[in-house]
């Protein structure tokens, strides 16, 4: 092995450190943990949830290792965060790491962290990372991690259910902290308890003694209150069902917003002797292209990236529409595709973030990929977005190492005259020849084809010419 280590993470964990070296994942065990970590990799029910709901995990051969224990861990890509993925996700995220806690509980092991930052989406699987989170049970604590999964799962997605989703993504890309009892309120109608009766335990009935508390000037001594005494195993296998039972009580209500219906017949890809002229043209040059790796901006509901993943791709799809995107997650699970869909604005994608601003790299990093896609969405980014061609080139350019199918709706289209109707800049400029001009800076190899409906234009990029 290498000496180049590039280190990942903040360094919290005093079981060890996480670092990436010639393009895999390593932990280096700390010598005190060293024994506790061979017995998980020698526990059944340890070994039968990796490569599952954990992350790939082997020891690797002692010569490799420069010192004690090192552990490999497969490396998931596109790297993906909370603050792209839509509620139904991040739910699933919650119901995997409360699952994983009741796999382990008979094992006298729980997880000690419960963050959404310890999973990442292989495709449509949340995969939880940090295997160095397993630990033993603390007897006398139903769940050192319970405050953590308040913050940063169960009230966001409380919020998320009140229509707050893209406030909850904003969150957690300002802060790892999550969102407090405290704050929680400010997102929830009044009597919101009536249809989640749970809601008084986990959250007004503790707010009510800490302010009790507080007014008495008791707060700094709330310590003095906690009882503690051991928590019996049946008990914390209650608490943890019915943690679950809470938690499944959310749901999201998906399907209303302008362009959710927009491929209402999105089965359609599945079926090519349905294609229309678009389809067709696109399915065709997926199938010449052969991309191993496909971004799709501004996907929708993801018809096209079905075709890509049908191809044998590997998709990350993103929009900013997040009732699409849950849409669309419920499909890709359901077909089992390998299509990662996020939500993401191209023309404001997250920035290199976390420790050091070099933990979590920026998107237009991560979802760089061999081709893209950008089918039906100059017309947003001109005039919606204000985005001159030069600059919507250079936006999608910086997604793809070889080539990009973008499409070109004129002025005198439907969609794009509902648009027009409240603009008030001079759009003249706005013509399938300034596109193509503007693409020639950053291409080397243009050329169009008719799409659909009739008057649209799609135009293959292509930054090497190809003879």
């Amino acid at each position: 092995m290498t000496t180049d280590k590039s280190q990942l993470g903040g360094g919290k964990d005093p079981s060890g450190s996480v670092y990436e070296q010639d393009g895999s994942i390593y932990r280096s065990i700390s010598s005190t943990f060293i024994p506790f970590f061979h017995s998980l990799l020698e526990n059944n029910v340890v070994q039968g949830m990796i490569g599952r709901e954990l992350v790939h995990t082997a020891a690797i051969d002692e010569e490799d290792a420069d010192t004690g224990l090192v552990l490999k861990h497969e490396k998931i890509t596109p790297l993906n965060y909370p603050y792209e993925w839509p509620s139904a996700m991040l739910h699933d995220a919650a119901r995997l790491t409360l699952e994983i806690c009741l796999n382990l509980l008979d094992e006298g092991l729980i997880l000690k962290d419960a963050t959404p930052w310890n999973v990442m989406y292989h495709t449509e699987k949340p995969v939880f990372l940090d295997f160095a989170s397993i630990m033993p049970i603390d007897s006398d604590l139903v769940w050192v991690a319970l405050d953590q999964f308040s913050r940063l799962f169960l009230f966001p997605l409380l919020a998320a259910e009140h229509g707050y989703g893209r406030a909850v993504r904003a969150l957690m890309l300002a802060s790892q902290n999550g969102i407090s009892s405290n704050e929680i309120g400010s997102f929830l109608p009044a009597f919101s308890w009536v249809k989640k009766p749970w809601l008084i335990k986990r959250i007004y009935l503790p707010l009510m003694i800490v302010g009790m508390l507080q007014k008495s000037g008791q707060d700094k001594e709330i310590g003095k209150y906690i009882k503690k005494a051991e928590v019996s195993a049946d008990a914390r296998k209650k608490f943890f069902t019915e943690l679950l039972s809470d938690l499944n009580s959310i749901h999201f209500k998906i399907g209303k917003s302008m362009w959710s219906q927009y491929y209402a017949d999105v089965e359609s890809f599945f079926n090519p002797e349905q294609f229309n002229q678009k389809q067709k043209v696109v399915a065709d040059l997926l199938r010449d292209l052969k991309p191993k790796t496909v971004t799709d901006i501004g996907s929708n509901m993801g018809g096209y990236a079905v075709l890509a993943a049908l191809e044998g791709a590997s998709v990350t799809a993103f929009d900013t529409d997040e009732d699409s995107i849950n849409m669309f997650y419920e499909l890709v699970k359901t077909r089992n595709l390998n299509i990662t869909p996020l939500v993401l604005d191209v023309t404001n994608p997250p920035p290199a973030c976390g420790w050091r601003s070099m933990q979590y790299p920026p998107a237009i990093e991560r979802f760089k990929s061999e081709g893209v896609l950008a089918l039906a969405l100059v017309h947003h980014l001109a005039i919606t977005q204000g985005q001159y061609f030069n600059r919507i080139a250079d936006e999608l350019s910086d997604y793809c190492d070889e080539w990009l199918l973008t499409e070109f709706v004129p002025p005198e289209d439907p969609r794009t005259k509902e648009l027009l109707l409240t603009c008030r800049r001079d759009m003249s400029w706005y013509t399938l020849e300034g596109y193509v001009s503007a693409l020639k800076k950053k291409f080397k190899q243009i050329s169009t084809f008719k799409s659909h409906p009739d008057g649209r234009t799609l135009i293959l990029c292509e930054k090497k010419i190809k003879g």
